[in-house]
């Protein structure tokens, strides 16, 4: 071989291993999420206890005078409930019209939430309640 492309040689060598040692960490930079977990609508659920209501006020959660937000891993506000339960969803605007909750099933109690809306849930009745919300 010729001295020059012996030098030609060793350079395109050097070049490519220069070549192979920076774009190595780019990739792994560009790995989205590696190790992270995405958490999916009911993969997100939290517990949630009613407190008991009285004669003027139904049960409801979180505790009288607060509100939960909503953390948009869902498109709606679904509950799953440890007893069937007639729920309100409260926004700000207004109290929405009452749903039937069975025992044990996810059921949707407002549609098209939107990411970061605060809201509170009403339980008709008095007695306090608990089960899953995702949101």
């Amino acid at each position: 071989m010729m001295a020059g492309s012996k030098r030609f040689a060793a350079a395109l060598a050097g070049a490519a291993a220069v070549c192979t040692v920076l774009t190595a960490p780019a990739q792994a930079a560009q790995a989205p999420g590696a190790g992270a977990q995405v958490k999916s609508c009911y993969g997100s659920a939290f517990a949630y206890t009613a407190q008991a209501g009285d004669a003027t006020h139904p049960a409801h959660y979180p505790t009288y005078g607060n509100w939960t937000t909503v953390a948009g891993y869902c498109n709606d506000i679904n509950i799953k409930t440890n007893a069937t339960r007639q729920v309100q969803v409260c926004t700000h605007n207004k109290c929405h019209g009452w749903i039937t909750a069975s025992k044990g099933v996810w059921t949707v109690i407002f549609s098209g939430s939107t990411p970061g809306a605060e809201y509170y849930v009403n339980f008709k009745g008095a007695a306090t309640n608990s089960g899953l919300i995702a949101d």
